[in-house]
């Protein structure tokens, strides 16, 4: 009993720095293993191999047409320079030394595509604003960066909800109706409802960046 007593105390205590020393190891590990998954995929980039295009496309389509977004009026316009990025990656064989270099590049891509586009639409009010949100031309911090990126793990996460779930969603965002959305899928606005608040819970990480979304897509 006492024994047992005294290994019970003994790994008590030794668990609170095993536990810090676990926690510390594993962020460790989790960067690393990303560092590793980022290098390797910029080299297909750089290799000009289709599966890494695949990828980009997959991973960070939607949330460059939200970026492009924040400064156009118009979707479709959003989603052709986003299409005309990864053409014209393709077509220079743009290559990057880094994976910082790498996103730098796409979201100055869009940034300036998109000025540029209003600037010889000739939409100087609008123009005049994006300038004023976003300083220069040139210029893109890291907090906007970041900020992007929370867009992009935002859509990941959201194609990771049950299919139904996530299509209900998807069309919610749309601007739909529960009543609108329940008639052409055919089912309750109960059911509506109900997958509509699992998705919430599930996405709650990312409460932040999908109420800036949101804005961004019924301003």
């Amino acid at each position: 009993m006492y024994i047992n007593t005294l290994n019970s105390c003994t790994f008590a205590s030794c668990n609170k720095i095993s536990i810090t020393e676990c926690v510390n190891s594993n962020k460790q590990t989790n960067n690393v293993q990303r560092m590793d998954k980022e290098t390797a995929f910029l080299q297909k980039i750089n290799d000009r191999q289709v599966e890494a295009y695949r990828i980009l496309y997959d991973e960070y389509y939607p949330a460059l047409v939200v970026y492009a977004s924040t400064f156009l009026a118009s979707d479709e316009v959003a989603e052709d320079i986003v299409q005309e990025l990864f053409v014209s990656m393709w077509e220079k064989r743009v290559t990057f030394v880094s994976f910082p270099a790498f996103k730098t590049y796409l979201y100055k891509f869009i940034k300036n595509s998109a000025l540029n586009y209003l600037k010889h639409q000739g939409v100087e009010e609008r123009y005049k604003e994006a300038l004023q949100n976003n300083l220069s031309d040139e210029e893109l911090d890291e907090e906007e960066l970041d900020r992007e990126e929370e867009y992009r793990h935002l859509f990941q996460a959201i194609d990771k909800l049950p299919s139904r779930c996530r299509e209900i969603f998807l069309l919610s965002l749309e601007g739909k109706k529960n009543k609108e959305i329940a008639e052409m899928l055919q089912i309750s606005t109960e059911t509506i409802k109900t997958q509509k608040i699992r998705a919430i819970n599930r996405l709650k990480k990312y409460s932040g960046i999908l109420f800036s979304f949101l804005f961004s897509v019924y301003r």
